[in-house]
């Protein structure tokens, strides 16, 4: 590796560490308080003696040695009470120097916890904010670049629906423990919330970044990220980079480029990658389809991780029923960018927690037509804009924009009605559980005909029967590669597992991806 660093990642005690100082704040301001309980009561015994003293001369002494006797008396008590205030203030200020000093431990040990992730022990999203304000305003006193890497694990519901979320817990743990030894002593790994991370890699330019990048990649290919009893399982992450000063100045435009970088590099990476943009090279065309994929997430969060499992699972479909690598682009395209026409959505439709009224109903059915509207502005996209307008339409001619009917809908968008209905009934909503597979296939075949073709929903439930029954080739389902080897499963969340030979062969790490040193 090149890094003897043997960082182990564990995760923080979810309660405050114990004393080692002698006990707890309560306990310190007990004892104080029957030490000061003590004081008083002697001083208030010593008062009572006084005057029981004073009486006593009175009645035995004649002035003026009686006077003298009661000052003398009256000064004592005064040093006495004197006294014990003195006694009193330092108890005090010991109490309230100790108590000061716990409440700065405490305040310390809350705000370390507070920046931790619970599962992984990395640093959290408020960590990772904090420390790359700090690491930009240092690199800008010292002329140094600083560069940040994005990284997302690919089809983590898709290790959880297939091995359960103990299992996808347990390989974030196992990925976060490999970037901490992969990173230099001086970086900064954080997980940011979910399947993603993110590096500061201080004093790094986007060279500096791939190379890191490059080793995550062969390491993640070489070895499973975790294993089961029948199963090796290996992680694929994308990573986007951006760097300072070449993509911004400050914290939300370094993150706005390297997640942007980020989708670009996903798209790159995928089965549909070779195809879509050519070994040529269409730099240009995954820049812009990366470009319009963060423009998108930037309005609605939720929508790009929906549109990757669409576009995974489109392109799986597309080779099943053998389309040619132009169609499988096209559909790739379409699927990742199908809701863009969601930017020309008012914020108040698009974001509204209650049910839509008729008129917020027919803007947020122009989306698919404000889609076409943009996207058919690049000639490279023009088949994909076909695609996207269409893809509301239904095959019994009840959708819309156009309300067309049967084989009048795009082939490829009659494939993506059948694979987003099912993405979404699969998917988990603040107002319902998620369909199990078998439901949601049930539901396909009970619309077919209807809402859906019936040849593609049949063939829909073929291929996810196929994979389910595992073939010994490698065969893509939903979020992974599932092979053979010695009787074990190999499982892999890569969208492109067989881009692997491709990265371990490339003689100088590159930019990860198109927009790296550009802003």
């Amino acid at each position: 590796m090149g890094n003897s660093r043997q960082d182990v990642v564990v995760a923080p005690s979810s309660t405050l560490p114990s004393r080692q100082d002698g006990g707890s704040p309560l306990q310190a301001g007990a004892t104080a308080g029957a030490r000061l309980a003590v004081m008083h009561l002697a001083g208030g015994l010593a008062f009572l003696c006084t005057i029981a003293a004073t009486f006593a001369v009175q009645l035995t002494l004649q002035a003026p040695v009686g006077y003298v006797a009661q000052g003398l008396l009256l000064l004592g008590l005064a040093l006495v009470a004197s006294g014990l205030v003195y006694l009193d203030r330092r108890a005090l200020g010991r109490l309230a120097q100790r108590l000061a000093t716990d409440l700065s431990k405490r305040e310390a040990e809350l705000n370390k916890i507070a920046n931790r992730d619970d599962l992984t022990g990395l640093g959290n999203r408020r960590f990772f904010y904090a420390r790359l304000q700090e690491e930009l305003q240092t690199s800008a006193e010292t002329k140094h670049p600083m560069t940040i890497l994005m990284i997302d694990v690919d089809a983590l519901k898709a290790i959880n629906d297939e091995f359960g979320h103990h299992l996808g817990d347990a390989a974030l743990v196992d990925f976060a423990n490999l970037m901490a030894r992969c990173a230099r002593p001086r970086d900064t790994v954080a997980r940011l919330g979910g399947d993603e991370f993110a590096i500061i890699m201080p004093n790094t330019d986007p060279r500096g970044a791939s190379a890191l990048a490059s080793r995550l990649w062969q390491e993640l290919d070489s070895n499973p990220i975790h294993r089961t009893p029948d199963a090796d399982i290996y992680l694929g992450v994308s990573i986007g980079v951006s760097s300072f000063p070449l993509n911004g100045d400050d914290p939300q435009a370094l993150v706005h480029w390297a997640d942007a970088d980020l989708y670009a590099n996903k798209l790159a990476r995928k089965g549909i990658a070779r195809g879509f943009f050519g070994r040529d090279g269409s730099q240009f065309a995954s820049g812009v389809v990366g470009v319009l994929c963060a423009a998108l997430d930037i309005r609605d969060k939720l929508t790009h991780r929906h549109s990757q499992r669409v576009a995974r699972m489109a392109v799986a479909m597309g080779r099943w029923l053998e389309l040619n690598e132009p169609c499988l682009t096209q559909l790739a395209n379409a699927a990742v960018l199908h809701d863009i026409g969601k930017i020309g959505v008012a914020d108040s439709v698009l974001s509204k927690p209650a049910g839509l009224d008729e008129s917020e109903w027919k803007e947020i059915r122009r989306h698919p037509e404000l889609g076409y509207e943009l996207l058919r502005g690049f000639d490279f996209l023009k088949e994909a804009a076909e695609i996207v307008v269409a893809h509301h339409e239904r095959y019994d001619g009840a959708g819309y924009p156009r309300g067309l009917v049967g084989d009048e809908i795009p082939f490829a968008a009659r494939i993506f009605a059948v694979i987003d209905a099912y993405d979404a009934m699969t998917s988990r909503r603040p107002y319902r559980d998620p369909l199990s597979r078998d439901q949601a296939l049930e539901e396909l075949l009970r619309n077919a005909g209807t809402q859906f073709d019936q040849g593609v929903v049949k063939a829909f439930v073929e291929a996810m029967g196929a994979s389910a029954r595992q073939h010994e080739d490698d065969c893509l389902v939903a979020g992974g590669t599932v092979g053979a080897d010695n009787g074990r499963r190999r499982w892999s969340s890569a969208v492109d597992d067989s881009l692997r030979a491709e990265r371990q062969h490339l003689p100088h790490p590159e930019p990860v991806g198109s927009r790296a040193n550009s802003g």
